[in-house]
């Protein structure tokens, strides 16, 4: 089992994340949905309005709402509920994949799911307010049922714009069955797998689980199908352990390529909301590092989660308590201005009072 170091994977990983080369044409959609597919599903920004597209963080050069809004607009982009139940997208042409390996079958069904489904299916498609009107339950009942309605890939929400009051359809008359065999599932699972390895470029099992919300069981019985099947290989990363590479990766065959040096991993801070891809893939570790803070975004220093920014959200103004970096006390010193920096790329100083830096008043 070969060794590998660090910074020939982070260097790799931030190119394949578009961290360190951001897309520069916002005409470019081809470009944008190649991105996209890499790094879907894609869940709206932390923190912001139910009905905002999905957006790739500091994946490009230029404001990429309009462009997000656009592919889904058009109907490119579908929203559904992945990884656990969370609320993200997917491409179109993508959906059955994802749908087959995310979609989470129920439990029970209640007079109000059959109800629900029975009036949808009836009048070709509802919104939330008149099922209210048309239903003799709950707003909140209503809607706990749609949502288990929607993990189970049974009724589709349609969102093409960002209007709150979205319609509902039957999603099979919408799209497709979703295939209900367990090797079509265990094929599905596999390929998202596969998918996220070649993302991650290295991906360990705990990343795997925490950017799934699959069962560490689950996990475990995919990595060792694809290892047997040749499809992924075991190695090693100092400091990080055991983990796995797609086999036939670029970086396997030429690990020595332009960009692929550990000197080429950017000296940067980037800060990162908990729906991004990368705060996904450590979020079971962060919760841990960071327990009993009320955590806004983490900060990802040349490649590795160093850092968090704390306070207390709210619908208006609030404060940034504290930015925290988990660096050697000199480092910390030396990277204020930057870190600060990367804080107000979105939290302006109109509305946003930064209080400490590392504990310490500013």
């Amino acid at each position: 089992m070969e060794n590998w170091k660090q910074g020939i994977i982070l260097a790799e990983r931030l190119k394949r994340q578009g961290l360190a080369h951001p897309l520069v044409s916002p005409g470019d959609e081809d470009a944008y949905k190649t991105l996209f597919r890499r790094l879907q599903p894609v869940a709206p920004v932390h923190f912001t309005r139910p009905g905002d597209p999905p957006r790739l963080v500091h994946r490009t050069v230029y404001p990429d709402f309009g462009v997000s809004s656009a592919i889904r607009e058009r109907g490119e982009l579908v929203k559904a509920r992945f990884q656990g139940g969370r609320i993200a997208y997917v491409l179109e042409e993508d959906l059955k994949l994802y749908a087959t390996a995310f979609k989470k079958e129920m439990t029970r069904s209640g007079n109000i799911h059959q109800e629900i489904l029975a009036l949808i299916q009836e009048s070709g498609g509802l919104s939330k307010d008149q099922l209210k009107e048309e239903l003799p339950y709950r707003a909140g009942d209503i809607g706990k049922a749609l949502e288990e309605l929607q993990k189970a890939f049974i009724l589709y929400e349609q969102q093409t714009d960002t209007d709150w009051d979205t319609g509902w359809l039957d999603f099979a008359g919408e799209w497709f069955e979703i295939p209900g065999d367990p090797e079509s599932r265990l094929q599905a699972m596999e390929e998202v797998v596969l998918r996220f390895t070649e993302a991650m470029v290295f991906a360990t099992e705990a990343q795997m689980k925490s950017w799934s919300g699959w069962t560490g069981k689950q996990i475990r019985a995919l990595v060792e199908g694809l290892v047997e099947q040749g499809r992924l290989i075991r190695t090693e990363v100092e400091g990080w352990g055991t983990g796995v590479i797609c086999e036939g990766d670029p970086i396997l065959t030429d690990r020595l390529a332009a960009g692929s040096d550990p000197s080429s991993v950017p000296k940067r801070i980037w800060m990162l909301d908990k729906s991004d891809f990368l705060v996904r893939t450590e979020l079971d570790e962060l919760k841990k590092r960071y327990e009993g803070r009320e955590v806004l975004q983490y900060l990802l220093v040349d490649g590795v989660f160093q850092g968090a920014v704390t306070g207390h959200w709210g619908f208006k103004d609030y404060d940034i308590e504290d930015i925290i970096l988990d660096l050697p006390e000199e480092e910390v010193a030396a990277r204020r201005d930057e870190a600060i920096s990367a804080v107000r790329e979105v939290y302006d100083s109109k509305h946003h009072a930064i209080l400490r830096y590392n504990g310490i008043p500013l």
